[in-house]
């Protein structure tokens, strides 16, 4: 039986354990948060190496999830900038901008000069960004009671939407590959709909010095003497837990290598790069002054199964093709992140209260071990619904 008197024990000092603490000290419930590593925000980890600040993994907040509407409240996503809506597009033929004209006004017709993009794939992204944004997020998912019915997977939802099959190929498939960790755009379409509402209302945000910075915001926000690092407590819940990986190489760069503050997708369907991006383009704290920092993420297929430190020349090497030009950078270090996304959620907006009460009951939040959909809302999300269902349980003892 629960108690308010005795400290909820969380375990697990990422997204989801520090939104449960932020919560539940919200509510005036005692809790004690434990993280066995030396820092927190799990996934959302920053190295900082010679004044650049190098993320594990190429990661954005997407400023439209829900989930983040009470750190936003308490100024956590302070200093927060944008992303440009879109996303270069790199073939043998040379690069493409393909911007959203609602944002970016005039960049957003390179769409009708590529030859990939035809004009009724245009219409098609219009028509599908009205429809999305005329919807609530969990209008995009099924419900948890239906959680056992097969949802199209992105990549046939997309062709039966009719877009082109170049189109996919060459924007939807590099630019979605980047999310989802995974080259076939099997993911269900529920949560391509529910990112593609995100971009469309919001902005993919980087946060000064790092994607860490927000989890380090949220524990300085915490009762210094309710937060434990180095701490372990029981065993690794989510050792069983399956996952896609990634892996990321970044250089230090004198120039933006004509990127801007846009994303770059390798659109011509060989080699190994899948992304690239200037974080010092957005965030001038990620480089030291006069520097700047490249970002190059790989196709999944080959995470894990390259070592990237040893190939950075030669990757280097095709990024420098893919651009069409020399960059003359300097290789900084490389992250092959093992742990990057779950692949065994239920795909639905947010869990049923009913798989908190085992944990309710002994008094303790398992972080990570249980949410709706491999997202950074869904992490928050289940922190939050944990101390709040937590709330509710306590209130009827």
């Amino acid at each position: 039986m629960t108690s308010t008197n005795r400290p909820v024990t969380i375990v697990g000092g990422g997204m989801s354990g520090l939104s449960a603490a932020y919560k539940l000290q919200q509510l005036g419930i005692p809790y004690q948060l434990h993280e066995e590593s030396n820092g927190w925000g799990g996934k959302l980890r920053t190295t900082h190496i010679d004044g650049f600040s190098l993320d594990h993994g190429f990661q954005v907040i997407q400023s439209a999830y829900p989930a983040l509407d009470d750190y936003k409240r308490g100024g956590l996503l302070d200093g927060a900038l944008a992303f440009g809506s879109g996303a270069w597009l790199l073939t043998a033929t040379g690069k493409t901008l393909i911007a959203d004209p609602l944002k970016h006004g005039i960049k957003g017709i390179g769409a009708l000069l590529h030859p990939d993009i035809k004009l009724t794939d245009v219409f098609k992204i219009i028509a599908l960004r009205k429809k999305l944004l005329s919807q609530n997020p969990s209008d995009f998912f099924q419900s948890p009671n239906s959680a056992n019915t097969t949802i199209p997977s992105t990549q046939d939802y997309l062709l039966s939407i009719g877009f082109s099959e170049t189109s996919i190929e060459s924007f939807f498939r590099p630019f979605f590959t980047g999310i989802f960790l995974e080259e076939a755009l099997q993911t269900p379409c529920s949560l391509f709909d529910f990112i593609f509402w995100a971009l469309a209302k919001g902005d993919a945000l980087l946060l000064p010095n790092g994607v860490q910075t927000l989890p380090n915001r949220i524990a300085s926000k915490l009762n210094p003497s309710q937060i434990f690092l180095n701490s372990t407590v029981g065993n690794n819940h989510q050792a069983g837990i399956p996952y896609r990986s990634t892996t990321t190489l970044y250089y230090s760069l004198d120039h933006d290598a004509g990127l801007g503050k846009f994303l770059a997708l390798n659109a011509s369907r060989m080699g190994r790069v899948n992304l690239i991006a200037v974080p010092s383009m957005v965030q001038s704290s990620y480089a030291p002054i006069g520097k700047h920092l490249l970002s190059v993420s790989l196709k999944p297929s080959f995470s894990g199964n390259v070592d990237a430190h040893a190939a950075n020349n030669e990757i280097l090497t095709e990024v420098e093709n893919l651009l069409q030009r020399p960059i003359n950078a300097q290789f900084l270090q490389s992250f092959e992140v093992k742990s990057a996304l779950p692949m065994n959620t239920p795909y639905v907006y947010d869990l049923p209260s009913s798989v908190n009460d085992a944990n309710i009951e002994q008094n303790q939040f398992l972080a990570g071990q249980a949410i709706a959909n491999p997202s950074l809302n869904a992490a928050i999300l289940s922190g939050l619904q944990f101390a709040e269902n937590y709330r509710a349980h306590s209130s009827k003892l």
